[in-house]
């Protein structure tokens, strides 16, 4: 564990540092979450905050061990146009970042710590960045903020790209919705690994109108992929000093 220090090494020139003050106003939305363990929260609740095209319920039965052996309050989040959580046209870290703090005021809540994932940990970091004072403990599985390799560039948007071409009304259920579009995953070759099909239809869903779709928003997420794919140099210069730890999988080459 150590500081977490962003030093964005692509730019030197003194116009990419900012401070807080000099961000632009981002306008937040209010996130789905479930609030698993200790209610009142009493103590300096844990955030979980998913990665790209997850959901706060892929990290319900991590987050009930972890409310469950440490006897704290464990708040599993919905990012913005994933899950449960509105859509909106604007998905950058710096917008992902207001609406968790939005979130932990509406709380009343005046410190967490994070454990976020991908997506969620490069969330997670500009919140400790931007806002260091809110942050007891920085947990980041899975992604740094430096530029990774190939899969995140080039898999996800091929990912998006066909996740748009699903004519959802030709199925009959959301049981046949599922099983044909994972099927389709696999004939078209974007996924050969059966673990990630299923992790990606868990993404369809029945809508407020009865309609058969994806929960999360397809069209944003890939007009914004640019923003997802990279560290914010708005960030650039700005240090966390709390406990920090970073993990990685073995076998991933997400962090370098």
């Amino acid at each position: 564990m150590g500081t977490f220090y962003f030093r964005n090494c692509y730019f030197s020139s003194m116009k990419y540092f900012y401070n807080t003050n000099h961000m632009s106003k981002r306008s937040a939305v209010d996130l789905a979450h479930i609030i698993h363990g200790k209610k009142p929260m009493k103590d300096t609740p844990i955030f979980t905050l998913h990665g790209l095209l997850g959901a706060k319920k892929n990290w319900e039965s991590m987050s009930k061990k972890i409310a469950s052996k440490m006897q704290r309050s464990v708040i599993a989040v919905d990012a913005r146009n994933h899950g449960e959580s509105p859509h909106d046209p604007s998905h950058s870290y710096l917008d992902l970042a207001s609406d968790v703090v939005q979130l932990m005021n509406k709380l009343s809540v005046k410190h967490v710590d994070i454990i976020g994932h991908s997506m969620g940990g490069r969330t997670a970091m500009v919140i400790a960045l931007t806002e260091p004072s809110k942050v007891s403990h920085l947990i980041i599985v899975d992604i740094s903020p430096v530029p990774t390799t190939a899969i995140l560039n080039n898999f996800f948007p091929k990912l998006l790209d066909f996740m748009k071409t699903i004519k959802f009304h030709e199925f009959k259920n959301l049981v046949e919705a599922r099983s044909e579009v994972k099927k389709e995953l696999i004939t078209s070759g974007v996924i050969e690994d059966e673990a990630m099909s299923n992790f990606i239809i868990m993404n369809i869903g029945t809508k407020t109108d009865k309609s058969i779709g994806w929960n999360c928003n397809v069209v944003a997420l890939k007009e914004n992929f640019k923003h997802i794919a990279t560290f914010p140099s708005e960030v650039t210069g700005k240090q966390y000093s709390g406990p920090t730890l970073f993990i990685g999988g073995k076998e991933s080459s997400y962090i370098p």
